[in-house]
C-alpha cells in the first residue's frame, strides 16, 4: 500500500487499518518515509490504549525518531508531548492546567504536583508544566497574602527552565509587583539576581498598549522602578548590572519623568550623592521648563532651604496646576518646618482648591498638616517668598558652571519687537577679550549699574545664565 493511501486511511479514522499497513511497509522497507507512517499511527493509537500499552507505543515511537527523524522537529515536538501523556503523573498535570483555563481552584492539584516536585519525583517533561501552574497560582493569589506568593516564586526557580522565555518575564512581572504590595516583606533585587537581568528579552522593552489605546509602562520600566525604590527604602547599595540596565532603559525611554530620579538613587547608592546632584543640575540647564526636575532635584538636596528654593522653581514653570499638587504639599510641610506657617497655609489651599475642583480626594496628610496652621496669617500670594528662594536655587544650578568676571561696558534701550509700545534694555559686558550682550538684565535683579561696574557670571556657551554684582 502507498504511504499516501496510509495517509488517507487516517484521515477517515480507520486508524486499525492505517496501522496494519504501516506496520507491514516498514517491515519491507524501514526508511525515514515509512518510518514517519508508523510513528504517525502510534501517535493517533497510544492515547486510547492502556497505560501498559501506550508506554509500549511511546518506546517504539522513541526508537522510530532516533533511527530515522532526528533531523525532523515535528516529529521531536510530537514525541516529547507523547512522552509527558505516558508519564503517570500527567493526569493530574493535565487535570490542573484544563481548571485554570475554566478559572477554577487548582489550590489542591497544585499542592500535590508541588509535593511531587519538593520530593525529587516529578518527572522532568513536566516541569514547563508545573511552571505555568505555578504562574497561575501566582495571578490569582491574594495579594495580602506575601507568603504564599513568595513560595511561588521559589517552586519556580527551583526549576530548570529555558531561559529567556515568555513565562519567565512573566514571573519578573510578578514579583515586580509584590514588590510594588509589599515593599518591606520582599526584596526584588535579591529576585533579580536568581532570575538574572541578562535574560530579559526584546518584548519586555515594549510598553503596553491596551485595547482602549493607553499606553502602559514596559516590564522593564516597571522593573527599574521596583527596584530603585527598594534600594531607597534600603539604603542598599545598586548591583553594576542594574546601574547598567537604568543607563539604557534612560536611553529607550527619554520621555519617562521618573528614570531620571531612579538614576539619582542608583547613583546614591553607591555613595555618588555629589554626582547624583550634578547629573540633575545638566538635566536642568538641559531642560529647565520641566517642574518635576526641580522636585526630584529636591529631593536629592542636603538643606532645606535648597529644597525648598527647588520646589518654588517646580512652581514656576508653568505647568498646570492639576500636575503641581504633590510640590504644593510637600513645600508646605518644609514651610512648616522653617516656622513660615504662612506660606505654608497658603500652599496647602492652592493644593486644596485644585484638588476639590477636580473631585479627587485630598492624602490623608493634608488634614493633619492644615490644622497646624489653618489660623496662620493668609498672605494673597507667595510670590514674594518665591523670590526670596530663588537666588539660591540659582545657586544650586548654576555652581557647576565656572565663574567668570565681566565689566559693563554700555547700554542702551530699543523697541522690543516682540511686544509693540515696550521697550527693552541691553548691555555690553566685556568677559575676558569677548563681548556679550545681556537682553533684560533686569531678570538678574541688576537693572540698575553704571558703567565700569563689575560683575560675577556663569555662562553657558556664549548665553550669561546667572549675573550679579561682584561681591569683594
Amino acid at each position: 500500500m502507498k504511504l499516501k493511501e496510509i495517509h488517507a486511511l487516517r484521515k477517515e479514522g480507520r486508524v486499525e487499518e492505517a496501522f496494519a499497513a504501516a506496520e507491514q511497509e516498514y517491515a519491507l522497507s524501514a526508511n525515514i518515509y515509512t518510518a514517519s507512517a508508523l510513528f504517525w499511527c502510534l501517535n493517533d493509537t497510544f492515547r486510547d490504549q492502556d497505560p501498559r500499552e501506550s508506554a509500549a507505543s511511546v518506546e517504539r515511537m522513541e526508537k522510530l525518531v532516533a533511527l530515522h527523524g532526528s533531523d525532523d522537529d515535528l516529529m521531536q515536538r510530537t514525541l516529547a508531548r507523547a512522552q509527558k501523556r505516558v508519564s503517570p503523573q500527567w493526569r493530574a498535570v493535565k487535570q490542573a492546567r484544563e481548571s485554570s483555563r475554566r478559572g477554577e481552584d487548582i489550590s489542591p492539584l497544585y499542592a500535590e504536583i508541588a509535593a511531587w516536585h519538593e520530593a525529587g519525583v516529578l518527572d522532568e517533561m513536566l516541569y514547563q508544566d508545573f511552571g505555568w501552574l505555578t504562574y497561575h497560582m501566582l495571578k490569582n493569589a491574594p495579594a495580602a497574602d506575601t507568603k504564599l506568593r513568595k513560595q511561588l516564586l521559589n517552586n519556580y526557580l527551583k526549576l530548570d527552565l529555558p531561559r529567556p522565555s515568555a513565562l519567565h518575564s512573566r514571573m519578573l512581572g510578578e514579583a515586580v509587583k509584590i514588590e510594588n504590595d509589599a515593599p518591606y516583606q520582599f526584596r526584588i533585587r535579591d529576585f533579580i539576581r536568581l532570575w538574572g537581568i541578562d535574560n530579559l528579552r526584546d518584548e519586555d522593552w515594549e510598553p503596553f498598549r491596551t485595547s482602549g489605546g493607553r499606553v502602559l509602562p514596559s516590564l522593564v520600566e516597571k522593573l527599574v522602578g521596583a527596584y530603585a525604590r527598594e534600594l531607597k527604602g534600603d539604603r542598599a547599595q545598586a548591583a553594576e548590572e542594574f546601574s547598567r540596565l537604568v543607563d539604557k532603559a534612560l536611553e529607550q525611554y527619554p520621555s519617562n519623568q521618573h528614570l531620571p530620579y531612579f538614576k539619582a538613587i542608583v547613583l546614591m547608592s553607591q555613595g555618588r550623592q555629589q554626582e547624583a546632584l550634578e547629573y540633575y543640575k545638566s538635566l536642568i540647564l538641559r531642560y529647565p521648563s520641566k517642574s518635576y526636575l526641580w522636585r526630584q532635584a529636591a529631593e536629592l538636596a542636603d538643606d532645606v532651604d535648597t529644597r525648598i528654593a527647588l520646589l518654588c522653581r517646580a512652581l514656576q514653570c508653568g505647568a498646570d496646576e492639576e500636575f503641581l499638587g504633590g510640590v504644593r504639599l510637600r513645600l508646605a510641610y518644609l514651610l512648616d518646618e522653617c516656622n513660615l506657617s504662612g506660606a505654608a497655609r497658603y500652599e496647602l489651599e492652592r493644593y486644596r482648591d485644585t484638588y476639590q475642583r477636580k473631585g479627587w480626594k485630598l492624602r490623608w496628610d493634608f488634614h493633619k498638616l492644615y490644622r497646624r496652621v489653618q489660623s496662620a496669617p493668609l498672605p494673597d500670594s507667595n510670590a514674594a517668598l518665591y523670590a526670596q528662594f530663588g537666588v539660591r536655587a540659582d545657586e544650586f544650578l548654576y555652581s557647576a558652571l565656572p565663574m567668570l568676571q565681566g565689566v559693563k561696558i554700555s547700554e542702551r534701550i530699543f523697541d522690543d519687537s516682540y511686544h509693540p509700545g515696550r521697550k527693552v534694555m541691553c548691555w555690553t559686558l566685556r568677559v575676558g577679550n569677548a563681548m556679550v550682550r545681556v537682553r533684560k538684565p533686569g531678570r538678574f535683579k541688576v537693572a540698575a549699574a553704571p558703567n565700569g561696574t563689575l560683575f560675577d557670571l556663569r555662562m553657558q556657551g556664549d548665553k550669561v545664565v546667572w549675573m550679579r554684582p561682584h561681591q569683594g
